[in-house]
């Protein structure tokens, strides 16, 4: 059986909710969060996400996402995970960014090419805070032996499955297996992540990876409410 993480937007659809689920992702056992900091030009990110992004700016800000990470913490004792990107790191100073952060598992930028992971990995270091990898259908065998030699133990690779943008339907070609195959094993887990939506999908994903990472899907269960969310979280995680 895979590790299974869930996406959580911070203080969306308001801080109230994005505490219930946190409590409601304990509940259930699931392995681990990644509480994403809304951004205003979310990349990354397909409609759902973007406009969640788009309407939290409307009415927080970072110190609210990181006061709402703490209390999340308090709550939920597996791993977090904060997703967020490279301006919002950058600006705030990549020390002072992970001491405002505190005590997490890791820090996913999603627009941080692997390339370019140097730039900010001193301080994650000196922290002991992981500096997630990604690794794409693109991704070249080097890029793999990379992500693979640069990854922190307590952390793990994040391959998204597919190209292009969060959401859509959740498939893999068999190229994208095998490079999924060639990064697993080595010493570090590799969660899959981008179009996960249902039980299948999960399960689809733990035949190949170490993991799967379920976003859009979660994400627009909450915004249907409390009841709605547990529902999904007590489907996804087969305890029905």
């Amino acid at each position: 059986m895979g590790k299974l993480g869930i996406y959580l937007l911070a203080d969306y659809p308001s801080k109230g909710l994005f505490i219930e689920a946190v409590k409601v992702c304990r509940d259930f056992n699931v392995d681990f969060l990644e509480i994403g900091f809304p951004f205003s030009d979310p990349i990354a990110d397909g409609d759902v996400l973007e406009k969640a992004s788009y309407e939290t700016l409307k009415r927080y800000d970072l110190d609210d996402f990181i006061a709402g990470l703490k209390e999340a913490r308090e709550i939920f004792k597996g791993r977090i995970y904060v997703m967020t990107y490279a301006n919002i790191v950058y600006s705030s100073g990549v020390g002072n960014f992970l001491e405002r952060v505190g005590d997490v598992s890791g820090v996913i930028i999603a627009d941080l090419p692997l390339r370019e992971v140097g730039l900010f990995e001193k301080e994650f270091r000196r922290r002991s805070i992981s500096l997630i990898r990604f690794l794409t259908p693109e991704s070249r065998v080097e890029d793999i032996e990379s992500a693979i030699q640069g990854a922190e133990v307590s952390g793990f690779i994040y391959f998204i499955s597919k190209r292009g943008t969060t959401g859509g339907d959740f498939s893999l070609d068999e190229e994208t297996i095998e490079k999924i195959t060639r990064a697993k094993g080595r010493g570090v887990d590799v969660y899959v992540g981008f179009g996960i939506k249902d039980r299948k999908d999960v399960k689809s994903a733990y035949k190949v990876a170490d993991g799967a990472i379920v976003g859009t899907k979660a994400v627009s269960e909450l915004e249907l409410g409390i009841d709605a969310f547990r529902d999904f979280i007590r489907y996804i995680t087969g305890a029905e």
